[in-house]
C-alpha cells in the first residue's frame, strides 16, 4: 500500500462552512504501526491542511478496534540498520525518524485544533502523535506505554520533553519499565484531556460538524474544549483507578536515587501487585544500556525546549538504531519472538559511560532537524509547561 492508502483523508462538511479534516491511520493489521511512507503522507496532509482556510480542524484516529497506533515499524528499522547506508545515503530508519519528529513537532504547534482519538493500543510513536494534539481523547480500551527498553531503543517522539512533565518521577518510572497505563493514568499524567465512551466516536464527529466554527484557531479551541467537556460530563464514565496515582509514594521512593539504586530497588520489588510486577519485569528484561541512556536523556532534557528535545532525539535515534543492542532487541521481541535478547550488559553498572556519551555525539555535520523553528511555540499546550 502507498502512503496515501495508509493515511486516509476525509473532508467532512461543516454546518458553519468549510470542513473537518478526518485523518485516519489505515493499517489495522499492523496495529497502525508507522513507517516512512505513512509519516511522509501525514506530514504532507498536515502541511496542506494548515494552509487551507476551509479546513477548520483535524480529527486524527486509527482504523481497527485494537489500536490507535502501536508505534513505529521497528522490524523495518532493523532491516534498514542491517542493510547499512547504501552508498553513503542516510539510513531509511534515519529518514523515518526525521519525518516522524517533524510530524510530531508540527502537531504540537498546529495553528488549528487537532483532536486525537487514541483508543486501544497507544505506544511509542502513537503516543508521540497524541502528545501534541490540542484535544486528546482516550477511551476505556486505551493502553498507553513507552516500552522501548524491551527492544533496546529508548523513549523518543518528544518523550524527553513530555515524560519530564508527568507527576513526580512517574515519567522516569514509565521510561525505565515500559509500564502500561490505562485511561485514568493518561488523565492523571497529563497525556490526555478527556475519556469518552469507546462507542461515542460517531457522536463526537456529528457534534463537530454542527459546531459554530470561526476558523480562528484560538477561538475554535476554546469552543471545542467546552463541547468535549460537556460530552464527557454527560457520559459520566466510571474510570478505573490510576495505577500511577495509587502508587505515587512508592514510585517516588524507588526512583529517587541514582540509577544503580533505582535498578536495585526495581529488582527487589516483588509481591501480589500484578501491575507493579509487570512493570518491574519490563525493567529486568530490558536493556541495561537503554536504562542508562534513559536516565541521562531525562537529566539532559531538563532544560531543553520541545524543539531542542526533538533535535537531541534525532541524534540519539540516528546513533541507537545502528547499535547492536537495538538490532538484537528487535530480533528477540519481534522477529524471532524468543523473548530472550542477548544484551551486551547484564546490569547498569556494567554499561561504560563512554558508550552512552557517544550516543549524544551527532553523526553528521548538521542536524537534519536544525531548521525546526523554536520560536513557533504557541499557547496550545501551555498547560503542560
Amino acid at each position: 500500500m502507498t502512503g496515501t492508502d495508509l493515511i486516509r483523508l476525509q473532508r467532512q462538511p461543516l454546518a458553519a462552512g468549510g470542513y473537518l479534516a478526518h485523518l485516519s491511520l489505515n493499517s489495522p493489521k499492523s496495529l497502525n504501526s508507522l513507517n516512512l511512507e505513512m509519516v511522509q503522507a501525514l506530514l504532507a496532509h498536515l502541511r496542506e491542511l494548515a494552509a487551507d482556510d476551509q479546513a477548520a480542524a483535524v480529527f486524527l484516529d486509527g482504523e481497527g478496534a485494537r489500536a490507535f497506533c502501536a508505534g513505529g515499524d521497528v522490524r523495518r528499522m532493523r532491516e534498514s540498520a542491517l542493510a547499512g547506508n547504501g552508498g553513503g545515503r542516510a539510513l531509511e530508519a534515519e529518514r523515518f525518524f526525521e519525518t516522524e519528529y517533524r510530524v510530531d513537532h508540527l502537531i504540537h504547534h498546529y495553528p488549528k485544533p487537532v483532536i486525537c482519538w487514541a483508543h486501544g493500543i497507544v505506544m511509542g510513536g502513537g503516543l508521540g502523535l497524541l502528545a501534541g494534539a490540542s484535544h486528546r481523547i482516550v477511551t476505556g480500551t486505551s493502553r498507553l506505554a513507552m516500552p522501548e527498553i524491551t527492544i533496546g531503543l529508548y523513549p523518543d517522539v518528544g518523550a524527553s520533553w513530555f515524560l519530564r512533565r508527568m507527576p513526580g518521577r512517574s515519567g522516569l518510572f514509565c521510561a525505565l519499565t515500559g509500564a502500561q497505563l490505562n485511561a485514568a493514568d493518561a488523565l492523571y499524567a497529563g497525556l490526555a484531556d478527556y475519556c469518552l465512551d469507546e462507542d461515542s466516536k460517531q457522536q463526537v464527529l456529528h457534534l463537530l460538524q454542527r459546531l459554530d466554527w470561526q476558523c480562528d484557531g484560538e477561538a475554535d479551541r476554546v469552543m471545542l474544549t467546552d463541547a468535549l467537556t460537556e460530552i464527557e460530563a454527560d457520559q459520566d464514565q466510571a474510570l478505573p483507578d490510576s495505577h500511577l496515582k495509587a502508587r505515587r509514594g512508592l514510585i517516588e521512593d524507588v526512583c529517587g536515587g541514582d540509577l544503580s539504586a533505582i535498578a536495585h530497588a526495581l529488582g527487589d520489588l516483588h509481591g501480589d501487585d500484578a501491575w507493579l510486577n509487570a512493570a518491574c519485569e519490563g525493567f529486568r528484561r530490558g536493556a541495561a544500556s537503554t536504562a542508562k541512556l534513559v536516565f541521562r536523556q531525562l537529566q539532559e532534557g531538563a532544560e531543553l525546549s520541545l524543539t531542542e528535545a526533538f533535535q537531541q532525539e534525532m541524534v540519539l535515534s540516528a546513533n541507537r538504531v545502528r547499535d547492536p543492542e537495538f538490532v538484537e532487541g528487535v530480533r528477540a521481541q519481534i522477529v524471532d519472538k524468543d523473548r530472550e535478547p542477548a544484551w551486551r550488559y547484564a546490569a547498569v553498572e556494567e554499561v561504560p559511560d563512554a558508550v552512552i556519551t557517544a550516543l549524544f555525539d551527532p553523526p553528521w555535520p548538521r542536524n537534519p532537524l536544525a531548521d525546526l523553528d523554536p520560536d513557533c511555540w504557541r499557547s496550545v499546550r501551555a498547560r503542560l509547561t
